[in-house]
């Protein structure tokens, strides 16, 4: 220390004897100190450019701890990462290595002049955002519609902004302070804060801070929402046939996550076998239930119901399954069974003056012109069939059927018109044929 000590005093009066003597001229600076903006952990480099030096010295001096760094080539200061270097002795270079928070404040370049004379330049040290973790919220557990407020605090320089975001990238569900819900993709500031959480807010949340110096950092928060369990069924009634293969679904919706169970009749927990096949598949707070019956047998039909049970509470669902019975053919009737002749007995009619019963094929027509007249003949006829009904055998008795069912009719046969007994066959025979195709 002394010899740097005398050597600054030799230089001191060397310098009065050149500049009383007018042998040289007084050096100056060009301009100012640059200052420097750079990131932590980066090489810093301080300019300081000089004219007319001559024999003077230049040093750089750490202004807030009034430390020495350098004199002319000499780095007095033991940090290893301080170099110095200079340019054809005009410009001077002093270079920090991987500069640190503290390297941060004022530098000093000065000539050992009479009186010396110097100018400074700012090193800012700029650095990336961190995350506090002592003030910012952990992982969070929250009842259905109560509030929630996440937080998230960062340092760094210079301050870094905080924004939220979802890190499945749905909008957030935030509240304005007029109290109207709306969705956004983003949420800035310090606080995230939802006044009636919903199972759709649950999820992973990222708290992300930023100054735009690289690296900007995130933290990430997941957020638990309780509500008791809720069953969906897609498909409550299910038909089956002997032999087929059913599928019985339950979407489940219920956090924490809830303990299910397929419930047949009779209050039987069913569990996976060769047949009947147990399956669940989870999505954050949404399960998957499904039960799989491989080959339907006759126990198989029948009530069975979904259960799904967490600690705020239980929920079933209910599914039925019905034997269907596989449909029949129905017989097809040819149009030409229609077409096709039928043989069919011929009327038979009573001759009023014989014991004997003579066919008739063709009505002919009244004999009065009188439709009248016709139904008393009917009348007549039918009341001495009653009269020989106990006399006649299965042919008399064949006979009044016939003409009973006939004379049911008399009313609209007298109004209409007059039908032989041979067209009254075909159409009752083509009805009867009709509602045996239409009944099968």
């Amino acid at each position: 220390m002394n010899q740097i000590l005398l050597t600054l005093f030799m230089l001191t009066l060397a310098k009065s004897i050149l500049n009383s003597s007018g042998l040289i001229l007084s050096p100056d600076f060009a301009g100012p100190v640059p200052n420097i903006s750079i990131a932590i952990g980066r090489d810093a480099v301080l300019e300081c450019h000089v004219e007319n030096l001559g024999i003077y010295k230049v040093a750089w001096i750490k202004m807030d701890t009034q430390t020495l760094l350098s004199i002319d080539m000499n780095v007095i200061t033991r940090d290893t990462r301080i170099k110095v270097s200079n340019n054809n002795f005009r410009q001077w270079f002093l270079h920090i290595k991987k500069v640190e928070e503290e390297d941060k404040g004022y530098y000093m370049c000065q000539i050992n002049t009479e009186p010396m004379v110097s100018i400074t330049g700012y090193l800012d040290i700029m650095i990336p955002p961190a995350i506090i973790e002592d003030g910012t919220s952990s992982d969070t557990i929250a009842d259905e519609m109560s509030r929630v407020s996440l937080r998230c605090q960062a340092t760094g320089y210079p301050t870094p902004k905080i924004f939220w975001r979802r890190e499945d990238y749905k909008d957030i569900s935030a509240v304005s302070y007029t109290g109207r819900r709306f969705s956004v993709s983003r949420v800035e500031g310090e606080y995230l804060n939802i006044s009636q959480v919903t199972r759709e807010e649950m999820g992973a949340y990222l708290c992300i801070a930023s100054n735009g110096i690289p690296p900007s950092v995130s933290k990430r928060i997941m957020l638990e929402v309780n509500f008791r369990p809720k069953i969906r069924v897609p498909k409550q009634l299910i038909g089956a046939t002997l032999g087929s293969q059913v599928l019985l679904e339950c979407n489940v919706e219920a956090w924490p996550r809830p303990l299910t169970s397929w419930v047949r009749h009779k209050g039987v927990i069913m569990i996976s076998n060769n047949v009947h096949f147990l399956s669940e598949e989870n999505d954050s707070y949404n399960t998957y239930m499904s039960l799989e019956i491989k080959h339907v047998t006759k126990d198989d039909f029948g009530s069975y119901k979904c259960v799904a049970r967490n600690s705020f509470g239980e929920k079933e669902g209910f599914i039925r399954i019905y034997e269907e019975i596989p449909s029949t053919t129905k017989p097809f009737v040819s149009s030409s069974t229609f077409l096709s002749p039928i043989l069919v007995p011929k009327e038979l009619h009573h001759v009023e003056n014989s014991s004997t019963l003579s066919s008739r094929v063709h009505h002919g027509p009244p004999t009065t012109g009188s439709l009248m007249d016709d139904y008393k003949d009917s009348r007549a006829e039918h009341t001495q069939l009653e009269a020989k009904g106990s006399q006649k055998g299965q042919d008399g008795r064949t006979e009044e059927m016939l003409l009973h069912r006939s004379n049911s009719n008399n009313t609209s046969c007298a109004t209409k018109f007059y039908l032989p007994y041979t067209t009254v066959c075909w159409l009752s025979f083509l009805m009867s044929t009709v509602l045996t195709y239409l009944y099968c």
